[in-house]
């Protein structure tokens, strides 16, 4: 291995680091395993009784809600918008089409049990405010985070 290959895989794992995106779907991923074990540890569920099941909804669900939310954002970077309105409206639509289809479509694949899904207007909306106050404490951070400039 070349020095200039370590370089590149090191600038290559800083920046996964520094990607919005990778601590976005941290913070889903943790919170879906926490929501995972809330529906699952309540005895005569029909989670518990069934936690292979719900966790294949719960996995397929979200693994697609990501996929759709950062693909569906750098399809929209693409158009001449600013890049946070094309991420936000991303997430966006991720979130509606979860609700309309890949969410019902993932709950009559792998879970046996009618899973009720909201009408996507206020979701939607409070999915891309949620998103946008993560985008502003996530810039907050790595300001603070950013090392002073040299005096040199």
């Amino acid at each position: 291995m070349t020095s200039e290959a370590g370089t590149g895989e090191a600038q290559a794992r800083g920046s996964l680091l520094a990607s919005h995106w990778f601590w976005l779907f941290a913070l889903v991923g943790v919170s879906t395993a926490f929501d995972y074990w809330d529906h699952v540890s309540r005895e005569g569920s029909p989670f518990a009784a069934a936690p292979l099941a719900w966790f294949g909804f719960t996995l397929a669900s979200t693994v697609t809600l990501c996929a759709l939310a950062r693909g569906l954002a750098w399809l929209l970077g693409k158009l001449p918008v600013p890049q946070l309105a094309a991420d936000t409206a991303g997430v966006a639509l991720a979130i509606a089409a979860h609700l309309m289809l890949t969410g019902p479509l993932w709950s009559r694949a792998l879970w046996s049990g009618a899973v009720p899904f909201d009408p996507p207007g206020l979701p939607v909306l409070a999915g891309a405010l949620t998103y946008l106050f993560y985008r502003g404490l996530f810039l907050f951070a790595r300001q603070l985070l950013r090392p002073p400039p040299s005096r040199a």
